[in-house]
């Protein structure tokens, strides 16, 4: 059943949950929050916000890789407690609840009775720069690192959401993201709270497998703001039967967000191709381009406006439109780290209130990553070097990969994002965004290896696999002029991914090399 919390209620509830974390003297300390309730985080995120608690928010311990990464987040952050409502805890990440106190959240439901009860909460003299929270980084491309975020940050990139997707009270936010994520925490829980309107969670869980109620929720509440990777929206037009649409009108939905992974300019087709005739507009795709080290958004399109798209070397590439406010962004060769020209692709740097503090007791890789300085540039003007290549036309940023993901064969670079998407469209026994391409090292030279599930019906045909390995190499023969050194078939749901979904490489890169893909799936 569906449950409803006014701004009343969560003030009551999430005050006198502050007034506990007070009691037990967590102020200015990390602790961890590990909820499956997307309620009870929200409450508890809150609580600590109001009790000068450095929240980090992470996921529940479903599997035995994310009980590791829970134990290793503990240590990093140098957490004093842990709040949550996962039995699974106790199993999974055992000797860490050895050490830690632990908040069973189920056990503060009805905590207060009436705003009469806060009113021992001590409240907090809280500067901008203070610590709000730490952001775990997903991992794709090496170890999760806490990102800083300060209570000046949140501010700030609230304002730039509200003003780039024009969110107003009487909007409606609607999110199928997991909160302990910067896109569903932000986008879809402080963002709402910051303009004042209606918002709404589903969890994610719920719409991998149902992904039409998605577009349920959106027309029976009349969402005006939703959406989330390329990967939500591909699924949706290739998942959802005509039948359950019968009833759905999706005009009310005026800002349909795409973000946190390469946006395809074939699924913005797809998509509202297939939904055009419940009421989805072209205009309403809003492709963006964000990341936790700048809290979340970096720059968006325009609202009502068609998507950009550009086509270079036979690929389409997607416009992620322009930044607001203060927020700049350059393009700079990384190697001299000397800006260059419209149209030439190079590293993305940025400049703004929302770029975070840094990484959590990492001055190093700090300075590195948050304090970059361009050459020839003035020394005060630091930037946050993101790692991903892009360029930018007429003001409009264009992403094309990440620098960490390129593949360089025979002294020629190749975007791994592209390989997987050609991947995709080779043959129908490969699953949609369950790719990875890598790059391996063969005797001093680099080698291209490809890492794909299959659907269930195709894994258990394996007399067929043959076949489809010799499809995808020459797909990719003919689409790029490279050759495909070899393929590892794997079954749905094997292919490495960090805690928000995002594909590994770097892992799948070190299986590879170890040996540990089973030899029966390789071709």
């Amino acid at each position: 059943m569906p449950t409803t919390m006014t701004n009343r209620e969560l003030w009551e509830q999430a005050g006198g949950l502050a007034v506990l974390l007070q009691s037990r003297g967590l102020s200015k300390r990390t602790v961890l929050i590990v909820c499956k309730s997307q309620k009870r985080f929200v409450v508890a995120f809150f609580a600590c916000l109001l009790a000068g608690v450095i929240a980090v928010p992470t996921a529940a311990p479903r599997r035995r890789a994310l009980a590791g990464r829970l134990d290793l987040l503990a240590s990093d952050a140098g957490a004093h407690a842990v709040m949550t409502d996962c039995d699974e805890i106790a199993i999974g990440a055992a000797e860490m609840l050895a050490r830690l106190p632990c908040l069973d959240l189920r056990a503060y439901d009805n905590l207060p009775d009436n705003a009469d009860d806060t009113a021992a909460l001590i409240h907090q003299d809280i500067s901008g720069a203070a610590i709000a929270f730490l952001q775990y980084t997903s991992g794709s491309t090496g170890a999760p690192k806490g990102v800083v975020v300060s209570h000046a940050n949140l501010i700030h990139n609230c304002a730039v959401i509200q003003e780039a997707m024009c969110i107003s009270p009487n909007s409606s936010i609607f999110t199928a993201l997991p909160l302990f994520h910067d896109m569903g925490l932000i986008g879809g829980v402080l963002e709402a709270v910051y303009v004042g309107c209606e918002a709404n969670c589903m969890p994610p869980n719920e719409f991998v497998q149902y992904p039409e109620r998605w577009l349920a929720i959106i027309s029976k509440l009349k969402v005006t703001h939703s959406g989330g990777p390329n990967f939500m929206f591909q699924l949706a037009a290739s998942a959802i039967e005509d039948e359950q649409l019968s009833e759905c009108d999706l005009s009310s939905w005026q800002v349909a967000f795409c973000g946190a992974e390469p946006i395809r300019a074939s699924t913005i087709a797809r998509f509202t191709e297939r939904f055009a005739s419940i009421g989805f507009r072209a205009e309403a795709f809003y492709p963006c381009y964000g990341m936790a080290e700048s809290t979340l958004f970096i720059t968006g399109a325009t609202v009502g406006k068609l998507a950009s798209i550009m086509k270079r070397q036979d690929l389409e590439i997607v416009g992620c439109g322009t930044p607001r406010k203060d927020m700049r962004v350059h393009i700079v060769d990384p190697v001299t780290r000397t800006p260059v020209i419209d149209g030439e692709m190079g590293e993305v740097w940025v400049h703004g209130g929302s770029v975070a503090q840094g990484y959590f007791k990492q001055a190093a890789l700090t300075d590195q990553c948050f304090h970059a300085v361009m050459a020839n540039g003035a020394p005060a003007e630091r930037y946050l070097r993101t790692g991903d290549l892009g360029f930018l036309e007429n003001g409009e940023l264009y992403v094309t990969g990440r620098l960490k993901d390129l593949i360089i064969l025979y002294g020629k670079k190749y975007s791994a994002e592209d390989i997987e998407e050609a991947a995709t469209h080779a043959h129908e026994a490969v699953r949609p965004g369950c790719s990875a391409a890598i790059g391996v090292d063969q005797d001093g030279n680099e080698r291209l290896v490809l890492v794909v599930e299959l659907s269930r019906e195709w894994f258990a045909r394996r007399v067929e696999w043959r076949a489809i390995g010799d499809r995808l190499r020459s797909h990719i023969s003919s689409a790029f002029q490279i050759a495909l050194g070899e393929t590892v078939f794997l079954r749905p749901g094997a292919l490495p991914r960090t805690s928000s979904g995002k594909v590994q490489r770097g892992q799948c890169r070190s299986h590879y090399s170890a040996g540990a893909f089973a030899p029966s799936t390789l071709s």
